[in-house]
């Protein structure tokens, strides 16, 4: 299980780099990416991320934090499946709107999360 929280990690790590080093190109890519693919299917992406990491939160030094890291993710994914409201069209809508700047904070959290949940194992 270790190897799986590595894994997510890592992720994390190559997606904050990416959001931070190439903004534009990232920016288009997640406008892309929300527009062409289907929310019931992208509501999978964060559920099965966060029940991944719920099942490995056990071999980390950290399991409550990284265990909560994992329903946030569950819930994510729930909510965009079910979209309340019409939640997921407004954060598409604001992610839109969001600037370069907002697109590296993003990045610079993603990178820290990342760094950090490497650092529990």
């Amino acid at each position: 299980m270790k190897y799986l929280i590595y894994l997510l990690g890592l992720l994390w790590v190559a997606a904050g780099t990416m959001s931070i080093l190439y903004t534009e190109e990232y920016k288009g890519y997640i406008a892309g990416f929300l527009t062409k693919m289907n929310r019931m299917y992208l509501a999978i992406i964060p559920a099965a991320f966060g029940l991944l990491l719920l099942l490995a939160a056990s071999s980390t030094s950290h399991k409550g934090i990284i265990a909560a890291i994992g329903i946030i993710g569950i819930v994510k994914g729930v909510l965009i499946y079910f979209n309340p409201a019409g939640l997921f069209d407004r954060s598409k809508e604001w992610l839109e709107k969001l600037s370069d700047q907002g697109y590296r904070l993003i990045g610079i959290i993603a990178l820290v999360l990342g760094t950090v949940v490497i650092s529990w194992v």
